[in-house]
């Protein structure tokens, strides 16, 4: 799914924080479980407390810094193989 929503993203040119959301039949626990895509919300879901927490991520300084101009890559050091559950 993660490799989706990136794809998503890239392929629409959406630069900003955001959702992409699934439908998921089955368990998450099988790598094979079948799941669609829902929809892409462009804004801060009012979750995303929740997402800062298990993340360590400061969902809402990224939206800024991305909004002026930076790169959450080059100036954030921010990679996606960076971002973990804890």
């Amino acid at each position: 799914m993660t490799s989706c929503a990136i794809k998503l993203a890239k392929t629409s040119g959406y630069r900003g924080a955001g959702t992409v959301e699934f439908l998921v039949k089955g368990s998450l626990e099988n790598p094979d479980t079948p799941f669609v895509f829902m929809e892409m919300n462009p804004r801060i879901q009012v979750e995303h407390t929740v997402t800062e927490e298990v993340t360590g991520v400061d969902l809402v300084q990224s939206q800024l810094l991305v909004a002026s101009g930076k790169s959450l890559t080059d100036d954030l050091k921010l990679k996606q193989d960076n971002v973990e559950v804890k």
